[in-house]
């Protein structure tokens, strides 16, 4: 046998050693199952005994029940003894159990014995059952139902003790097939116990073979694999050919040693090939997995290398965007000029939100880099209107890469050039744009470039804010302090009038004393020629005077309106105007006393 694996292939011989093993398995299997159904044939038998047995018991309480007078049960024992009869009988001679799919066989030879002694006590004992419970109906002369009488009398007699041999007869079946479901059982396990030792035997056969022709070999081949030469004759079955993929792993090995020197030197374009000539994609794995390696390296360091063109970017324009803070218009020169040189774009433009008029918004651009004015018909684009202000309205990246010709003349405001690269960004914080920034290229924008872009217009916008909130202020400042130097005139020009006012007053108080004493010397003198001339005269002045004042009034109270808060000098204006209409009023007095004069 030792010949025959020898230098057999281990596949075929593991073939016939698993055929050989899965036919004395399914052998014992077979037999097993079969004991064990056997087994559980006899226990099935031994259950159905016992459901006879308490079925019989039932019947002798029924009957005693219909001894005590209880004789509508008749119909109902008749009934049981039919189910006891067909239930014996299927024990005994075999059959379906009532209720179930299962099949019992005939009883074996020793409870055979013993069944058959019980079916004849359950024959008397269910013709005594029947005599008892015969209708008396049916007797039709006196002697027959005389007769009928004893033997009822006498079969209910018998019954006790006839029941009674029943029982011992059950109880002896059962006896008899627990002893035959034992001695099944016994069986069972004297089965198993053979074929596990068999089996054990069987094993330790197989270890043998497979420590002899398969863990020995190889033990020598790991040792010569270690020593990395071959001082064993090795079979020429699997051994032997894994000994050869052994010896070509070793090259590929070092072929792979090398070539991981090479990249750990930095040289990340060095070929493969040049260590293995005759490589070829899927037949190395493991060269597979380092190119692969490589490859993914390549990526790392083109990551790496846009990380740090993206955060040298940053930095730059953080610096441009603190050293040019205070006007927005210069802010954006420097930033779209930096950033188009920084992302090799041929023309880019800047766009900020014009809100000053709050039902009147749009985009205004106000700078420009490697642009022809000429080009430019636009300067304003409303929001919404191109995709220019569909860019602002979304808040997301516009990017085009196939540009009609004329469409950015048309709608984005880049000109009459027709670039093959089309990227607008929104210029925002949070969910509020401030504005947009338009890029154009003959090259296609790369991903890390557009991310680049969005995240440097974050920051832009934060500035673009910063210094328009701040230039709002200075203008807010610059208003204040022109309101208050015009505020600061008016109080000049109102001290001037306040004082031509006190001039006028105490003008106004002298001829009022004049007036008074010519009017005094004209009430004495009424009878004197021309009186009637010089009282209109006198009446014609006081009407100038009276207008005069008024106007001044008039002029007055509208400087004191304009004023919001009360100075001293606005206070002693108030007091002014105050004293001219009471001396108006005065006036006003005289001159309606003349005519009755």
């Amino acid at each position: 046998m030792i010949r025959i694996f020898k230098n057999r292939s281990l596949k075929r011989s593991a073939l016939y050693l698993l055929a050989g093993m899965f036919f004395i398995l399914l052998g014992e299997y077979v037999i097993i199952r079969y004991k064990i159904e056997v087994l559980e044939e006899v226990e099935e038998k031994k259950d159905y005994a016992r459901s006879a047995q308490l079925a019989g018991q039932q019947i002798a309480l029924l009957m005693q029940e219909y001894l005590s007078g209880q004789q509508h049960l008749a119909t109902e024992i008749a009934s049981k003894l039919d189910e006891q009869d067909h239930a014996l009988k299927v024990l005994g001679e075999g059959g379906r159990m009532d209720g179930t799919d299962v099949f019992l066989k005939p009883l074996s030879r020793l409870p055979k014995i013993t069944y058959d002694q019980l079916q004849e006590s359950w024959k008397k004992y269910r013709g005594d059952v029947l005599t008892v419970i015969l209708d008396q109906s049916t007797a039709t002369t006196d002697s027959a139902a005389q007769v009928t009488q004893a033997d009822q009398a006498k079969a209910k007699m018998l019954i006790p003790a006839h029941w009674l041999t029943l029982s011992n007869w059950y109880k002896r079946l059962e006896i008899d097939l627990t002893d035959e479901a034992d001695r099944k059982k016994d069986s069972v396990e004297t089965w198993v116990f053979v074929f596990i030792f068999s089996d054990l035997i069987l094993l330790a056969g197989l270890f043998y073979l497979f420590n002899r022709f398969v863990l020995k070999p190889v033990k020598r081949l790991e040792q010569d694999t270690l020593n990395q030469h071959q001082n064993f004759t090795y079979p020429a079955n699997e051994i032997g050919s894994l000994t050869h993929e052994v010896n070509e792993v070793l090259e590929q090995l070092k072929d792979a040693t090398d070539f991981v020197v090479a990249i750990g030197e930095g040289k990340l374009d060095f070929d493969y090939k040049n260590l293995d000539s005759q490589y070829a994609q899927g037949r190395n794995k493991l060269a597979d997995s380092l190119i692969s390696m490589q490859q993914k390296l390549k990526d790392m360091n083109v990551d790496e290398q846009r990380r740090q063109w993206a955060n040298e970017g940053l930095t730059k324009f953080v610096d441009i965007l603190r050293s040019s803070n205070d006007n927005i218009s210069t802010l954006g020169d420097k930033i779209i000029s930096a950033l188009v040189q920084y992302t090799g774009s041929n023309q880019g433009g800047l766009y900020i939100l014009n809100d000053e008029d709050e039902h009147n918004k749009y985009l205004e651009l106000i700078s420009l880099f490697a642009f022809d004015n000429k080009k430019f018909n636009k300067q304003k684009i409303r929001l919404g209107e191109g995709i220019l202000g569909q860019t602002f309205l979304e808040k997301e990246t516009t990017l085009l890469t196939e540009i009609p010709e004329e469409y950015i003349r048309i709608t984005s405001g880049l000109g009459d050039a027709n670039p093959n690269a089309l990227v607008m960004v929104p210029l925002k914080v949070d969910k509020q744009v401030y504005g947009i920034v338009e890029l154009a290229s003959f090259k296609a924008y790369q991903q890390h470039e557009i991310a680049f872009v969005e995240k440097l217009a974050e920051t832009i916008a934060s500035t673009l804010a910063s210094v328009k909130a701040a230039q709002k202020n200075r203008d807010l400042i610059g208003q204040f302090q022109m309101q208050a130097e015009q505020m600061k005139a008016q109080e000049e020009e109102m001290r001037q009038n306040m004082e031509e006012l006190q001039a006028t007053q105490e003008e106004m108080a002298r001829k009022e004393r004049d007036y008074i004493s010519r009017i005094q010397d004209l009430e004495r003198n009424q009878s004197r020629p021309g009186e009637v001339e010089e009282l209109q005269r006198i009446k014609g002045e006081l009407t100038q005077k009276e207008h005069h004042y008024t106007q001044q009034l008039r002029d007055l109270e509208s400087k004191l309106a304009q004023k919001p808060a009360k100075t001293g000098d606005w206070a002693l204006a108030e007091e002014v105007e105050k004293t001219l209409r009471f001396q108006l009023e005065a006036l006003r007095i005289a001159q309606e006393e003349f005519p009755g004069k």
